[in-house]
């Protein structure tokens, strides 16, 4: 019993890490309010619950950095000027949206 009740609290911790993925962090810090994932979220822009299954990591970051580019009127505005560290830890997350 003891056991099972230590997989049972490591599976729930495991679980709050994901939760705690700084992309995600990042995402909802600078993303939530317009986007939905999960049926959290903004209803301004598209919901990104599947995001990956629609789009590279590529056209993701395109996307991210210069909305414009392929909705030229678009509300979003670009995330250009984050960091490259911001970036890859918003991808990292993003990806996992399928």
């Amino acid at each position: 019993m003891k056991y099972c009740l230590l997989l049972v609290v490591s599976i729930l911790l495991s679980g709050v890490a994901w939760a705690d993925m700084p992309g995600e962090k990042l995402f909802h810090r600078k993303c939530t309010m317009c986007h939905v994932v999960r049926g959290r979220g903004g209803a301004i822009g598209p919901d990104l619950s599947k995001v990956a299954s629609r789009m590279s990591e590529a056209q993701l970051q395109a996307k991210i950095a210069y909305p414009k580019k392929s909705h030229p009127g678009t509300s979003m505005p670009s995330f250009a000027t984050l960091e490259a560290g911001e970036m890859q830890v918003l991808m990292t997350y993003l990806k996992t949206l399928k």
